[in-house]
């Protein structure tokens, strides 16, 4: 089959099954994001919009809605967060509140995404096969350990349930969309089953096109990867309250790409092949005949495997970097009152993780990611302690961590890490609280080990080099963040039967042993020098009833480095973000679109090399558009057709979080794009 009629299968596909799909439509509900039911704020079931923590919840509807293509397409919106990097899919890495790169801790179906390369990216995902998206703002080391200086971004993938209709015990879909910028094909299909108390889950992306287009009409170079991700997941329910589940994703990317994959560097070009696998074993038991016993557990293994092969210059070099991460969490939550009219939901808890890098060159150790290795573990107990309208939420970690490479100095260090909570009801629809909590990241393998050559300084008369420098000695960072914030919620605002969530939060986070990469003329080397404040408001609002719904977010963020005086870098300019959508629920068509408003951000660091001010970021505002039918009945019933338009005005922006240096990219951020789906469950 030619790569051009690939596209086509999976439409031909429906509509040979067309006869045989069932003519059922999903009911609605006045339920906002904001009442969703989340586990990352608290490791316990929680209501989003009740938690005395900022967290934002991203459902299957609204992914479906937005048809990403990459993590910003999912994070814009949310206060406070955006991602960083070009617009290369594989390459973005989230910022939350000012803080990026890894300390924001990412988990993927629970797993950690550690990898850290030197420009090549994060984590990698396929936005075809999630079913929710959770984004906690603010320090959680308390609840996640070492890497949560900023927040925590929670993807989880596709279950057996999201397929199955009710009554049924099988359930399949399929997908096909496509991306006008780019020419990008969106392939997508699964198959679930229930019998027995056991179920499963294997489902399949294929995403591949051209390179993007930025506002101006230029092509974007090196923006067009191949990706095929097959996910695997089966269930066992032996007795009532009990579970065991085991998974596998598997992922596979090809494309010609710089090697510094997030700069728009194009004198250094690779044939690129990664490859990642992710394993997980889960275990959880909650019997119904005690309360003291909620028993989660988790094994995982996830590694990450890139191939470059240099074909610009063309001088045969290869280049291999892998990561292997192992990891291990158990917990139990007891729930129980002493007195009778106290609540108590006691959660304590292990968890630890190894990662192991290597890096070769032409078969020989690579110094610029040296074989390393670390090893982290922690023990956590918090209290969830009701009474009456009050809710105190309390908890302390114990972390300790060693880190290691051959032929260098070890190094090992130990951080506590609390958290405190108040929240008080009080009345049904006003809930303030107030928060501290405090995190750390450990340095990453790299910084603390990476040596040999960074960059040519001269070729003539002589070679000289600029070189890494290793630093064993270097801190840990830490953060310690004061919040206080208010949760509000109405019924019946506009009609029986609506609902309306508000989130208002100030808070200022200090971070401390900030590690920055030290440039001189001939060395590059790690340090801890940096003493920094973010301060920040969030607002965060959503309305829903049976026909209509909106979405507003809002976020101002300033960032100063304590320590020379100077702002902080890649502090995301205020925004606004607002969504309106009407349901035309007799013909099942859903309409809608969003407005973006960005500010200037003039506030960036002068160049440590040069004392030049880099030039502002221009204020932005993009328009999308999105239209949803879903027939209720008839023969369509079980299709839907998804149809979008991203950046409607074509506008020509760059987001502040890539546009930091002295220099200014030559492109801006991806233009129009018209993206249409067809999906089919059944």
């Amino acid at each position: 089959m030619s790569g051009s009629a690939r596209p086509w299968l999976l439409a031909t596909t429906m509509l040979a099954a067309l006869p045989a799909m069932a003519q059922e439509s999903p009911p609605s509900a006045a339920l906002t994001p904001l009442d969703a039911v989340t586990t990352t704020a608290t490791r316990t079931p929680q209501v989003a919009g009740d938690v005395a923590a900022p967290v934002t919840v991203v459902p299957r509807e609204e992914l479906r809605r937005r048809q990403p293509g990459n993590l910003n397409d999912i994070l814009r919106d949310i206060p406070g967060v955006e991602a960083d990097g070009l617009p290369r899919a594989s390459v973005q890495q989230p910022q939350i509140r000012g803080l990026g790169d890894d300390r924001v801790l990412i988990q993927l179906d629970g797993v950690r995404q550690n990898f850290n390369a030197g420009h090549r990216g994060r984590f990698f995902f396929e936005p075809e096969l999630l079913r929710e998206v959770d984004v906690l703002r603010g320090p959680a080391s308390m609840l996640y350990g070492s890497g949560a200086l900023g927040g925590v971004i929670a993807l989880r993938t596709l279950e057996a349930e999201d397929l199955i209709r009710p009554g049924r015990a099988t359930g399949f879909f399929l997908s096909q969309g496509y991306d006008s910028n780019g020419g990008r094909w969106r392939s997508s299909a699964g198959a679930a089953f229930q019998a027995g108390g056991f179920d499963g889950i294997l489902a399949y992306a294929r995403n591949a096109g051209n390179n993007l287009t930025d506002g101006a009409g230029r092509t974007i170079p090196y923006t067009d990867p191949t990706t095929n991700t097959v996910m695997a997941r089966l269930g066992w329910n032996p007795l009532p309250g009990m579970r065991i589940s085991a998974g596998v994703i598997h992922r596979d990317e090809q494309q010609v790409i710089p090697v510094a994959a997030n700069t728009f560097d194009a004198t250094n070009i690779a044939d690129r092949t990664l490859r990642g696998t992710q394993y997980t074993l889960n275990f959880a038991w909650a019997p119904p005949a005690t309360r003291l016993v909620d028993l989660r557990a988790s094994l995982y293994r996830n590694d990450i495997a890139i191939t470059e092969t240099r074909i610009l210059p063309n001088d045969g070099r290869r280049d291999g970097t892998t990561l292997e991460t192992m990891g291990l969490s158990l917990q139990n939550t007891s729930r129980f009152s002493l007195l009778g009219w106290d609540r108590h939901a006691l959660t304590i808890g292990f968890d630890g993780h190894r990662d192991e890098q290597a890096g070769r060159r032409n078969g020989a150790e690579r110094g610029q990611y040296p074989d390393a290795r670390q090893e982290v573990f922690g023990f956590f107990a918090q209290e969830e302690l009701n009474i009456g309208p009050a809710t105190l939420t309390a908890g302390l970690r114990y972390d300790s961590y060693e880190s290691s490479a051959p032929g260098q100095r070890s190094q090992s260090n130990d951080r506590l890490s609390p958290r405190v909570s108040l929240a008080w009801r009080v009345t049904d629809w006003l809930q303030p609280y107030l928060s501290y909590a405090e995190a750390y990241r450990a340095p990453n393998l790299t910084q603390l080990y990476n040596f040999g050559v960074h960059f040519p300084v001269a070729v003539t008369p002589r070679p000289v080099f600029n070189v890494f420098v290793p630093n064993p000695n270097l801190r840990p960072e830490t953060s310690r963040n004061a919040e206080m914030g208010v949760n509000l919620r109405f019924r019946d605002v506009l009609e029986d039967g609506d609902s309306l969530r508000l989130r208002a939060a100030l808070f200022r986070n200090n971070v401390s042993d900030f590690i920055e990469t030290i440039v001189t003329a001939t060395t590059t080397e790690q340090r801890n020098v940096t003493r920094a404040r973010i301060d920040g408001f969030e607002l965060e609002g959503q309305y829903e009833s049976r026909l209509w719904f909106a979405r507003a977010g809002a976020s101002i963020l300033r960032g100063d480095n304590l320590s020379n005086g100077q702002p902080l870098s890649l502090i995301p300019a205020h925004k606004l973000s607002l969504t309106l959508g009407r349901r035309f629920l007799e013909q099942g068509v859903t309409l809608g679109g969003r407005v973006q408003l960005v500010a200037e951000q003039d506030r960036k660091p002068r160049d440590l090399s040069t004392g030049q001010l880099p030039p502002r970021t221009a204020p932005y505002a993009l328009m999308d558009l999105f239209l949803t039918w879903q027939p209720p009945e008839g023969p369509l019933a079980p299709f839907r057709f998804d149809l979008g338009v991203a950046n409607l005005a074509d506008v020509r922006y760059r987001r502040a979080s890539w546009d930091a240096g002295v220099t200014r990219s030559a492109f801006y951020d991806v233009g129009r794009n018209v993206q249409f789906r067809i999906s089919a469950q059944f």
